[in-house]
């Protein structure tokens, strides 16, 4: 009962993200059911039970509520000014600071982007001005760093120059650093690695060790987590235990795992504080400590309520933790090992004890890997088969002997001969990944909230089916209900007669996914960020194609090679497959669009090139017309030279633009037998004030139109532009107001939806 009210309290956290209540309206009704409890009782315990679990929903809603409920709204000014505070949180990029000054905005934290090296506690005077932290990239399936910002209470950013930083008093990061120089005064190799297992500074780590990790499943390791924490305190609890039974007393009474326990949390505590304390350190330590605690009162026994205990007071100090992988793979994991453990360990416990412990190493390994599968899918999109003999090989090596030598090394006189011996076991241990690195398949598919619901359900289900509503619920309600939702998938995505054009939010760019009938999919555009290193690919595209089932795109169309429309298809046409890469009539020395023809030849395509009068007609009755570029266009602006194509299905007809302007507008206008009336208009070049002509306008005579805009450019989108929509009463949806847009016909009545 106690598992599935933690369970209801989640649930409370993430219906009051999605759908908040005001804070009364939940408190009420979580009372009301509080009360209605010991009333149940008396009658029937199935009742209480559910009212039990309702309670614990409407609790989690008001947990949630409570961090917006007091939240101090600033009175933003245009001007610059100087706001103090100090620095509460730390990281490479970015600072938190809790305001002192000015008066008014005392106690608000906000974000500090900034690279200067500044620690917690630091004193900070800062010019510059306060402005809300907005929302970038609003689509469906992502979460992303500014929305759980927000989530946890800051919602402001603070941008400008640093005055004066005055170095605040935090022996834990003097501690911190000096243990970091001894690494790097050791001599060892892979300090960077020592450092990301000892003391979580994981800015040592270049780009291709993460990769490594991550393609072998293994990248856990680098980050110090509930795994981490747990060996140390293993080791600890042991050493502790050896020295209790040195007593005799103590081993008479039985009580040496007791006191042993006891003496290990605060070793837990103090490898928290050394490895920076952040928050999924605090939660782990959180865990191990319910767990010690438990051992020492003799609640072992009950490891399944212990960790829902754990896990209860973590969401109770962070109930934004549910959306974070690190919590959702920690508990799953553990809550898989405990299942799996339960149920087949007992069959090994008569064997040889070499065998017994090779065997509890896979099972732990496997069931862990089970458990967390849809999470790693759902937030990393790929996983390696192999990872059960990747871990069993590097676990024992990095985090059993390299990491122990390193934490003593770090802290014993002569330690560097340590630190160097963990370096040379490191050495090994990389080599013996990279002769594995093989099997890691990416991308795959995610799994959304029902299909991950399903899982968690079936497969500890099969443990119970001796128990006979186990085998009612699974017969008569679960099997049925993934039945009729694949069928409902394959329907949707094989036999579907509708067609929809989804307009993703990728700031300054356009990207248009294209969902035909029969399955047919294609993508026209893909974003990209002028300057810095976000690939608006992977980050943003990857996602929302792999939650809506697609590996496989029929048509990759680039309308012309800026930065802002081919960027993120470089990332899609590496990893996804692609049956045709469709270009227009230019050539250009953009070096991310060569990098994109690069890599579809090294796949054995030849890029197809579109020009006007092309016509394609498809056999799930949907029909392509190219208007643009002419084969004859001698024109240098790579914007004129966009593909612009007509989508026409049954009676329904899209216009896509690119980034054209008024000079081939007046051509198309020109050219005889052109059908540009279309219902649905994609706002040319982002709205710029030379585009959406008032007779282009006329001559489209769209219902509504579509502009694909962020910020980046001044000037985009134009007033000029955004006026001449408004004479002709066009109403215009745009991606940075409205976020993801889509369109959707079933050839005879356009309806639309919007991401706010």
């Amino acid at each position: 009962m106690f598992l599935i009210s933690v369970i209801a309290f989640a649930a409370g956290i993430y219906i009051e993200t999605l759908y908040p209540l005001p804070i009364l309206v939940s408190l009420s009704v979580s009372t009301l059911f509080l009360c209605a409890i010991p009333l149940a009782l008396r009658r029937t315990y199935r009742v209480s039970f559910v009212l039990m679990a309702v309670c614990f929903v409407f609790a989690g809603m008001v947990r949630l509520a409570l961090i917006t409920e007091d939240r101090p709204v600033p009175h933003l000014k245009e001007a610059t000014d100087v706001y103090g505070g100090i620095i509460t949180e730390s990281s490479p990029n970015t600072k938190i600071v809790k305001l002192a000054y000015p008066d008014n905005l005392s106690g608000l934290s906000v974000v500090f982007r900034t690279s200067d090296n500044l620690g917690i506690n630091d004193e900070v005077r800062i010019f510059g001005s306060l402005r809300e932290l907005s929302l970038t990239f609003r689509n469906p399936y992502l979460v992303t760093w500014k929305w759980l910002t927000r989530l946890e209470g800051i919602s402001y950013e603070l941008r400008g120059a640093i005055v004066s930083v005055r170095q605040g008093r935090n022996y834990v990061e003097a501690w911190r650093n000096y243990l970091a120089r001894n690494i790097e005064n050791s001599g060892a190799q892979h300090s960077g690695i020592i450092k990301a297992l000892t003391i979580g500074d994981t800015t040592g780590l270049d780009e291709d060790t993460k990769a490594l990790f991550l393609r072998t499943g293994t990248s856990h390791i680098l980050a110090i987590s509930g795994s981490n924490i747990s060996i140390v305190t293993a080791f600890f609890f042991f050493i502790a235990r050896m020295l209790m039974r040195t007593s005799v007393f103590v081993r008479l009474r039985g009580d040496d795992t007791k006191y042993a326990a006891l003496l290990s949390i605060p070793f837990a505590i103090l490898f928290m504080l050394t490895a920076g304390s952040g928050i999924p350190i605090i939660r782990a330590t959180i865990m191990i400590t319910v767990c010690m605690l438990a051992i020492n009162f003799e609640r072992e026994r009950h490891i399944e309520n212990t960790v829902a205990l754990s896990a209860l007071i973590i969401l109770i100090l962070y109930p934004y933790s549910i959306f974070m992988p690190t919590f959702q793979l920690t508990f799953m994991s553990v809550f898989f090992i405990i299942l799996f453990s339960k149920a087949l360990y007992p069959y090994a416990r008569s064997w040889h004890p070499v065998l017994k412990w090779s065997f509890s190493s896979v099972l732990i390994t496997l069931s862990a890997m089970i458990g967390t599968l849809p999470i790693v899918l759902y937030h990393f999109y790929g996983i390696n088969p192999f990872a059960v003999v990747h871990n069993l090989i590097l676990v024992p090596l990095m985090c059993v002997i390299a990491m122990p030598l390193a934490l003593v090394g770090m802290f014993v006189p002569y330690g560097a001969y340590l630190l160097r011996l963990s370096g040379d076991i490191l050495v090994i241990s990389l080599k013996i990944l990279r002769a594995l690195d093989m099997g890691y398949l990416y991308p795959i598919v995610r799994p959304n909230l029902f299909e991950t619901i399903c899982y968690f359900v079936l497969i500890p289900s099969l443990f119970f089916l001796r128990v006979r509503l186990v085998r009612f619920a699974l017969i008569l309600i679960l099997l049925p209900a993934i039945s009729l939702y694949s069928m409902s998938l394959i329907k949707e995505r094989f036999y579907n007669d509708t067609i929809s054009l989804s307009f993703i939010d990728v700031g300054l760019g356009d990207a248009i996914l294209v969902e035909a009938p029969h399955g047919m999919r294609l993508i026209i555009d893909g974003g990209g960020l002028r300057g810095g290193d976000f690939d608006v690919g992977r980050s943003v595209l990857t996602p929302i194609l792999l939650s809506k089932k697609i590996l496989t795109l029929d048509y990759v169309i680039n309308t012309h090679p800026h930065g802002d429309h081919a960027g993120g298809l470089l990332y899609i046409v590496n990893n996804f497959g692609v049956k045709h890469f469709v270009t227009g009539t230019y050539v250009s020395q953009e070096s991310v669009y060569n990098r994109i023809v690069e890599t579809i030849q090294r796949k054995g395509l030849h890029p197809e090139v579109w020009k006007r009068g092309d016509r394609f007609l498809f056999k799930n009755g949907m029909e392509v017309m190219v208007f643009n570029p002419a084969p004859y266009l001698s024109l240098d602006d790579l914007n004129n030279r966009s593909i612009v194509l007509k989508i026409v299905y049954g009676k329904s007809s899209f216009l896509c633009t690119g980034d054209m302007e008024s000079v081939i507008e007046e051509q198309l206008l020109m050219l005889k037998g052109v059908p540009i009336r279309a219902d649905v208009l994609k706002v040319p070049h982002h709205g710029s004030k030379y585009s959406s002509s008032l007779d282009f306008l006329r001559a489209v005579k769209p219902s509504i139109a579509v502009l694909s805009v962020g910020k980046g450019i001044t000037g985009l989108p134009s007033l000029e532009a955004l006026e001449r929509y408004r004479l002709l009463s066009i109403p215009v949806l745009r991606t940075d107001l409205n976020g993801f847009i889509e369109m959707r016909s079933d050839g005879n009545r356009i309806v639309y939806n919007t991401y706010r």
